[in-house]
């Protein structure tokens, strides 16, 4: 059994996910969830400074509300690029000089973009990471005072002056734990993503060998019906005058160009049974006819006795297009000599700018019920974009065919 060549796949690499809907999905729950926190979380600026002007508490407390949807809006944006996430999410410190404390949720909004950034791989991961442990460094040993919902909270709160390794450890253990369980999480779902497309991929070439085998049976039914009936034609036509050696000379060319047409049919045959069986180690292959082949064609057809006028021309007609023309006009006239044996076939070549192709013409009763020849014909020129009709107008048969020099 001939098979086709594998396939090279290359499977998708870690990389930005599309925007699509289900890419917001996992970044929207973490901006919940920091977003609520952020609600929870008393408004210091407001509560501290009730006795100090009006204006001047909206403005400030205007700040600290913009400050967390900058958080929110940071996390929001980790999977689109973890760089601009996290820098939003730092943007709200400039406060803390002013204020003198930070509000917890901005540090967490942080945290909570390592952890969406590390779905997509860890390196994604690696910069807000360090920027949360960089804020963990700063709250202990500080000695900074943070904003939660119970309050004001500093690491060293009951534990005493100097560097809190206890809070810290637990600060960075946490996230650098959280971080690893979304990057485990993003990886299982990147690898059922690769597995699901190698099933894609198997699948696909068990129907490519499957359909290789087909062509390669049905190849060899062609080759050991039609080539075994071809070949005999040649043979006899070959050995006629050695069997009949009264033969004239006009009798003896007849076998000869006979002969000469079975041996080019059967090359034309092992052309097709290449093509058809796929064989990717075939050697030396004869090269498919063009547009500058058709002159050959007909004087061939005229050498046997079919009465064939030709005029008009054709330029610099792609090898595709002029393959396709080829068998068009091969097939038409075949169709003569079957349906109008004897009675002269028009053929008129014409072209344009945009299009190629040509007009045959010979006297018919009837249109005969399309075979396999005008079935093959019509995929060919349409798979190209062209159009062929093939009609009996005023008891004369007329083949047109017409195909774009630029194929659709």
């Amino acid at each position: 059994m001939t098979t086709a060549a594998p396939t090279r796949v290359h499977l998708p690499r870690p990389v930005a996910p599309a925007l699509g809907w289900r890419a917001w999905v996992t970044p929207a729950v973490f901006a919940a969830i920091v977003g609520a926190f952020l609600v929870i979380t008393p408004n210091l600026v407001f509560l501290s400074m009730l006795e100090a002007d009006g204006a001047w508490v909206v403005v400030a407390s205007s700040l600290t509300v913009a400050a967390g949807a900058t958080v929110v809006l940071g996390v929001l944006l980790a999977r689109w690029s973890p760089g601009w996430a996290t820098l939003l999410t730092v943007v709200p410190w400039v406060l803390v000089p002013t204020a003198g404390w930070f509000v917890y949720g901005w540090w967490l909004g942080t945290m909570a973009v390592a952890v969406v950034a590390a779905v997509d791989g860890l390196r994604r991961a690696v910069l807000p990471w360090a920027v949360a442990v960089a804020i963990a460094i700063y709250y202990c040993g500080s000695g900074a005072e943070a904003v939660l919902p119970i309050g004001l909270v500093n690491a060293g709160t009951g534990n005493g002056p100097g560097f809190q390794w206890v809070v810290f450890i637990a600060h960075v253990v946490m996230f650098t734990a959280a971080v690893g369980i979304a990057a485990a999480v993003g990886a299982e779902r990147r690898a059922r993503a690769r597995h699901v497309a190698a099933q894609v991929t198997e699948q696909h070439a068990l129907e490519v060998e499957s359909l290789a085998g087909e062509r390669a049976r049905l190849a060899r039914d062609l080759h050991d019906v039609v080539a075994h009936h071809v070949s005999l034609v040649a043979v006899r036509a070959e050995s006629a005058p050695f069997v009949h050696p009264d033969l004239n000379d006009d009798a003896r060319a007849v076998l000869a160009a006979i002969a000469t047409d079975a041996r080019e049919a059967l090359s034309e045959l092992r052309q097709v049974l290449v093509v058809l069986q796929r064989t990717s180690d075939e050697g030396e292959r004869t090269p498919q006819p063009t547009a500058c082949d058709v002159e050959d064609l007909v004087a061939s057809a005229v050498a046997a006795g079919q009465p064939v006028d030709l005029d008009g021309e054709w330029r610099e007609v792609p090898p595709a297009t002029g393959y396709v023309l080829y068998r068009a006009v091969q097939e038409g006239l075949t169709n003569a000599r079957r349906h109008a044996p004897g009675v002269t076939a028009r053929l008129s070549r014409t072209q344009t700018d945009g299009a190629v192709g040509f007009r045959m013409t010979n006297p018919a009763e009837r249109v005969a019920e399309p075979g396999r020849g005008l079935i093959g014909m019509r995929e060919r020129v349409e798979a190209l974009g062209g159009t062929m009709t093939a009609v009996v107008d005023d008891d004369e048969f007329v083949l047109e065919i017409r195909v774009p020099l630029v194929p659709r």
